[in-house]
Formats: C-alpha cells, structure tokens, sequence
C-alpha cells in the first residue's frame, strides 16, 4: 500500500519480493523430450505468462521457461502467494497464465488460488514437479500422492511421465490446454 492508502504497482512486488528474471540469460534448455514438448504446447496455446515458484524438482522446466525468449516469467517463492499473483495476472491479461513449482505439499499451497480460479472461470495452468511414482508412499519428503490433487476444482488432470512417449505428451498438454476454454 502506498502512503495514501492506494495500491501502488511497487508496493505489490515489493511485499511479495517478486523478482522478474532475467531474459538474457545464456540459452540454457532442458534436455528432457518432455520439457521441450510442454514448452512447445503451452506456445502453441499462447501460455506465455509462467509464475515460478522454484525448486530442485522443477529446476529443468524454471531453468528453460527463464530461458526461452517468448515466456515472461515471474519468480514468487511463497506458493500460495505464487498460486494468488498468477490467478491476478491471468485476469488482468485475460488469457491462461501457468503457475509451476516442486514436488509434493508445495502444489497443496496452490490449493485456495486454485479453487478461486475454478469458480471465477480463470484459466489457470497448474505445473508441478512430481517425484517418480516408486518413491511415494516411502517415506521420503515432499512425495506426495499428486494425482488429483485439486479434486472437483479443476477441469482437468494430466500426469506426465518421462517415459511417456511424445504424441502422448501432445495429446494430453492439449486436452489440457484445450479444456480451459
């Protein structure tokens, strides 16, 4: 809040400590087919607003949405702020914004901005890292059970797996994307 008691358009980034990454950064993209593919699909679909909330699960898809010249992305640490500046962003563009970040309790945190998106009929795109599907259940930190994580309050679920083959990945970033509008 400003002095005044109006909402300056500082004051805001200032108290999230929002950090817009840099866009020259040495091209640096991952080498997983089913990174490429996602970035590729979410262009295709014009997604090209991204908030990060970064991790080292979801290190190789924040390393090349920063990366890529035609995504503007956001840094946002805090998950549930994350979750609430990209449902902010997506209806001040009026087009589908994407929130990503690590694996297991972080994508819970997107919960309450995600139920908003859901009965505002925001599109919002939710990314997250999960850990492979052998490690839950075993007792290891941030492995949580993600599919269907957000329940009735989304429109869709896709689970995408490495050995997944491409034409799949396309078909279910698609539906995913598609099923937004």
């Amino acid at each position: 809040m400003e002095r005044d008691g109006t909402q300056g358009a500082d004051s805001f980034e200032g108290s999230l400590n929002l950090v817009k990454l840099a866009p020259d950064s040495p091209p640096m993209l991952s080498d997983k087919p089913m990174i490429r593919e996602l970035i590729q699909l979410l262009l295709a679909h014009n997604v090209t607003h991204v908030v990060l909330s970064p991790g080292s699960r979801n290190a190789p898809i924040s390393i090349s949405l920063i990366n890529h010249s035609e995504f503007e992305t956001y840094s946002v640490v805090d998950e549930r702020a994350g979750g609430f500046f990209a449902l902010g962003l997506s209806q001040q563009l009026n087009q589908p914004v994407a929130v990503c970040c690590t694996s297991g309790s972080a994508a819970l945190n997107y919960a309450p901005a995600v139920a908003e998106a859901f009965y505002q009929r925001i599109p919002l795109i939710v990314l997250t890292a999960d850990r492979p599907q052998e490690w839950v259940n075993q007792g290891d930190g941030q492995t949580i059970q993600q599919k269907d994580l957000f329940g009735s309050h989304v429109r869709s679920f896709q689970e995408l797996r490495d050995n997944d083959d491409d034409q799949w990945h396309n078909y279910q970033v698609d539906y995913l994307i598609l099923f937004l509008y």
